[in-house]
């Protein structure tokens, strides 16, 4: 009986949420403005020690396209900011039932981070040789920035949210 309670109430809420076009401005705000701040953060590592993170960050010549869309940069960094409003609209309707926007976030990103292996070893130009502890470390060390910037926006949403209503 409670479980049917707890579903009934998550969909009802899910949709308050999904349907709510402030809602979803929001999720496009600040996951555009949290996948700039992560690609700013890899291409000024890319700067400064010479590992092409950003590059790599926006590499999707392993997909089955034609060159034009691959080697396209300003696609690539569309697609990054679709993954990252992907991303923030999941955490925030995961914590409609886990009320831990940081938790959540870290946890999905921390997932996020460990693609990094088979991301490189399926890339077709690899931006970067063995050793991969130093790029992994720093695609780590961004990705959990990320994370807790997702769940500080997800956060304020919802604070929001609670005010609005």
């Amino acid at each position: 009986m409670n479980q049917q309670v707890i579903l009934i109430y998550t969909e009802a809420r899910t949709q308050i949420m999904i349907g709510n076009g402030k809602r979803i401005i929001s999720w496009i705000f600040y996951g555009t403005v949290a996948g700039i701040l992560l690609a700013c953060f890899f291409y000024i590592t890319e700067l400064f020690f010479k590992i092409k993170l950003y590059t790599f960050l926006l590499n999707i010549d392993f997909l089955p396209l034609p060159d034009y869309i691959i080697f396209n940069e300003p696609l690539q960094f569309v697609l990054h900011i679709f993954i990252a409003i992907a991303l923030i609209g999941c955490v925030d309707l995961l914590c409609v039932v886990f009320n831990h926007p940081y938790l959540l976030s870290l946890f999905i990103n921390i997932i996020m981070s460990l693609t990094f292996f088979p991301l490189y070893y399926i890339a077709v130009s690899k931006p970067f040789q063995p050793p991969l502890t130093m790029p992994f470390f720093l695609w780590l060390i961004g990705h959990i920035l990320f994370a807790i910037l997702i769940g500080f926006f997800v956060n304020q949403m919802h604070k929001k949210n609670t005010a609005d209503a």
